[in-house]
């Protein structure tokens, strides 16, 4: 229950965070809240200290009373603020209730009793892990120690990684260089390692040889023995006493678990020093544990080397290894081929069986330990189709038990390894996973906010806060990248079929949240779920008080219609379905609304009216296309007080079609980060003056920016903000490129059927400094006059659609440019980009690459 009670005190504290903000206007006893704000913060860093620590079944014992205090409080007080708020809205004085305020007191005192009597006895109790934990092998489940007549089938790995391995662990570097080999619990990393440190060129290469198992809970001690026993004796003559030694250390420190490893460490010192030596640290998650051997493996400048696996990218990252291996999932052919070798061996597998055994590889998704598990399973039974049609429909089970090592226990390692402060958010994505499939990273961030999981951080905003929480589950191979964007941005991710299923049962056992959607709304089930989570006055037997909602608007409505008490949802916002009865009436719904997606189509174009502009927490509105109703004029304070108005939060505007960018809307949304927008004279107020673009200059954080016209929109004497980096330009008419060239932080620039004058575009005084990806799509240019000097860093040159008659002369000596992709062009332009290519490749730019699709 810590995770969930974690997840509790986050949103609780961003809930009360929220109270503070001068633009609440509420009426609360303030020192009040700030008391209880601060309690919140400290029961939040005790679990953030303690929940991994060897007390962790007293820690969850606590948790769960946490959890409970946590998420009634929240609810208790999202109610009283929506009262405060729907008495405001209706024209009525806002009061606060003396019960509310009591309640209040009495829940500060109930956390100050709980730190002052179990948070102290947990943090008394909790030891340092060194000095606390026996000498015992702490190896997971399935991870066994090398054994010395161990052979392994190669796992996710081939004759080729092995050799480019062994080159670089022979190659003619002579300092102590550190190999790298990282991937998923799983993916066979310990295997491949196995392979190269049994290899018989390895193995005479080297003059001593030695392996050893960190695992999640590890002991100095034990490592250090482990390679004092893993150490070839063969290769240890000449130094006196060995075997003696050895025997006393090992009964010495095997019967005093609080005896110094120092001893031990200056033993394997000096047994290696001098030698070229290979040693081997298997299964290693934090760089702690590198940190404390590090000093008893001497660089002795002699080619030696360490090789190192691990789940985690970051873990590499942070031993400057000389080069990592990245494990990747096996793909559908070297499935198959490992499942065949591990049931058949030599013998040929019927064609009866090979369908169904392919079958099973394909839902192995990859993972070379759960293709080991269902094939042990599998060699051992009877190889009949009823067998194998029965393993088929168990396949998760027997994965689970297998001979090979519980598979699903493995890979909870990872899960229970997270710090706490990632696991709320790993559990989200995958119950999003779940009904997704593939999830897109502005909107997990988005949603992770939403929730309240993400701890806010000086100087950046909590997206970017949740970025680097993805970014850390990315480089734990937790969750995979499935789609880079175009400047090379992560885009869509994924997660393993298995690690999903791990997760979506931590959720059921810690009643995360739950997920609501059209499809189970009107059931008895889900309604008896919603009635719990938001029971505020029976704090009891509370279900979850999170809610995704998948279908946005008429879910609500339909929720507001079995239950009153929908007032109090608070939720981040995903609407995909029909926005236009959103009106005055139902504005107190979304009060708390952070992310808005909208779907239109330019055959029912929906119309967000003005309120939009007063929801104080928005963050993200995203559409395809729809109108937006102009804010209401507002008399803004003179007396520098804070304006309730002003929506300091609104990052993304997208999808706005025929967009005013007057005063009220840039002093309203200051903070804009991308802005993309449409313009159309087929629908009303089509008059390129009323826009008032040269308004943009005034959006001072404004990154990214879109601008499409459907008729011929000129930027002439138009302006942008100088903190652009990504500018987009469709249909619009190009006077000259001044505009653009003028940005000091320009890094893409895209021009998507634009017209330029006399259908040319000729650079003279204008410079690209900052550009590294430049993109020109249809349109009618001819003449393109420039040089290199134009555009000295450009990386990246996509030309699509173009019968260019006139080309910049010495690309080719561009010493940063990378790509050119060439699409349905003349054939004098294929020609110049062959030519680039080959003054490039006279260049030594052998990374250069020309992609060229004809027509």
């Amino acid at each position: 229950m810590a995770t969930w009670a974690y997840a509790a005190l986050m949103s609780l504290m961003h809930t009360l965070e929220t109270i503070l903000q001068p633009s609440q206007q509420l009426h609360m006893n303030i020192i009040q809240i700030e008391s209880l704000l601060q309690k919140v913060r400290s029961l939040q860093e005790f679990l953030e200290d303690y929940s991994h620590r060897d007390h962790e079944e007293m820690a969850a014992a606590l948790g769960s009373r946490i959890a409970d205090m946590a998420r009634a409080a929240d609810s208790i007080i999202d109610y009283h603020v929506l009262d405060q708020i729907l008495a405001r809205f209706n024209g009525e004085e806002a009061e606060s209730s003396t019960g509310f305020s009591e309640y209040i007191q009495n829940l500060i005192e109930e956390m100050e009793d709980l730190f002052e009597t179990e948070v102290t006895r947990i943090k008394k109790a909790t030891r340092p892990l060194e000095e606390a934990r026996p000498l015992i092998d702490f190896s997971p489940i399935g991870s066994s120690r090398l054994a010395p007549n161990d052979h392994n089938t190669l796992v996710g790995s081939d004759e080729k990684l092995i050799n480019e391995i062994i080159d670089t662990l022979t190659g003619d570097q002579s300092n102590r260089d550190i190999i790298a080999i990282v991937g998923m619990g799983g993916i066979g990393k310990t295997t491949l390692a196995k392979n190269v440190y049994k290899n018989a060129y390895t193995a005479q290469y080297f003059d001593i040889r030695a392996w050893a198992t960190v695992s999640q809970n590890y002991s100095v001690r034990q490592i250090i023995l482990e390679m004092l026993s893993e150490i070839d004796r063969s290769k240890q003559e000449g130094v006196p006493g060995d075997d003696q030694l050895h025997e006393e250390l090992f009964k010495r420190n095997q019967e005093s678990d609080l005896s110094e490893y120092h001893e031990l460490g200056d033993r394997l010192y000096k047994i290696l020093f001098e030698r070229m030596y290979l040693i081997v640290v298997d299964d290693l998650w934090n760089i702690e544990a590198w940190d404390k051997i590090r000093a008893f493996l001497p660089d002795n400048r002699n080619g030696s080397r360490i090789i190192i696996t691990t789940r985690e990218l970051n873990v590499a990252r942070q031993l400057h290894s000389l080069v990592s291996f990245e494990m990747e999932l096996l793909d559908y052919d070297r499935s198959w081929m490992l499942l065949r070798d591990k049931v058949f061996g030599k013998e040929e597998c019927t064609s009866e069986l090979e369908e169904l055994g392919k079958d099973m590889a394909i839902k192995c998704r990859g993972l070379p330990l759960a293709i080991v598990a269902i094939g042990g399973f599998l060699a051992k039974s009877n190889k009949t189709r009823e067998v194998w049609e029965d393993t088929m429909e168990n396949l998760k089970s027997i994965i689970s038990s297998g001979d090979e090592g519980n598979c699903m226990e493995i890979l909870k390692l990872s899960y229970k390894n997270l710090p706490i402060h990632l696991k709320p958010c790993f559990l989200y994505i995958a119950v999003i996973s779940k009904y997704r499939h593939r999830s897109m990273l502005p909107e997990i961030a988005w949603l992770l906010v939403g929730e309240g999981f993400v701890k806010p951080i000086r100087d950046k905003t909590l997206e970017e806060v949740a970025d680097g929480y993805i970014t850390d589950l990315i480089e734990r191979n937790l969750i995979f990248v499935l789609e880079i964007g175009s400047i090379g941005q992560v885009k869509i991710l994924g997660m393993h079929d298995f690690i999903g299923e791990i997760c979506l049962k931590q959720v059921e056992e810690e009643k995360f949240l739950s997920a609501i959607d059209k499809r189970n709304v009107a059931t008895t089930q889900a309604l008896g779920i919603l009635r719990q989570a938001l029971q505020i006055r029976s704090t009891t037997n509370v279900y979850a008080s999170r809610l995704v909602v998948w279908d946005g608007l008429e879910v609500v409505e339909e929720l507001s219609q079995a239950e009153e008490e929908t007032r109090q949802l608070r939720l981040s916002f995903l609407d995909r379905r029909n926005f236009n009865s959103m009106r005055t009436h139902s504005l107190p719904l979304f009060l708390f609304l952070q992310s808005l997606i909208v779907m239109s189509s330019p055959d029912n174009l929906i119309t967000l009216p003005s309120e939009i502009w007063d929801l104080p927490h928005l963050r993200h509105l995203f559409s395809n296309m729809v109108f937006l109703c102009d804010p209401l004029p507002l008399d803004y304070p003179k007396d520098g007080r804070h304006d309730p108005h002003i929506l300091e939060n609104l990052q993304n505007l997208v999808g706005v079609l025929n967009f005013w960018c007057g005063e009220d809307v840039y002093r309203r949304a200051p903070n804009l980060n991308m802005l993309k927008v449409f313009y159309s004279p087929l629908f009303p107020r089509w008059d390129i003056a009323v826009f008032n673009l040269s308004n943009l200059v005034h959006l001072q954080k404004l990154e990214t920016l879109s601008l499409e016209s459907m008729g011929t929109m000129s930027l002439n004497h138009l302006s942008f903000p100088v903190s652009l980096k990504k500018l987009t330009l469709i249909g619009c008419h190009l006077p000259d490129m001044t505009i653009a060239s003028s940005l000091p932080k320009l890094e893409e620039l895209g021009l998507h059927n634009c017209t330029f004058e006399g259908h040319m575009w000729r650079l003279e005084d204008e410079e690209f400094l900052e550009l590294k990806k430049l993109i020109i799509g249809r349109g009618e240019l001819l003449h393109w006059q420039a040089d290199k000097t134009h555009f000295p860093a450009l990386e990246s040159l996509f030309i699509r659609r173009l019968n260019l008659e006139e080309f910049p002369e010495d690309f080719g000596e561009l010493p940063t440019l990378r790509t050119i992709g060439v699409d349905s062009c003349s054939d004098s332009t294929n020609e110049w980009a062959e030519q680039i290519a080959e003054a490039q490749e006279s260049y030594g730019n052998e990374g250069f690459q020309v992609i060229i699709t004809r027509k």
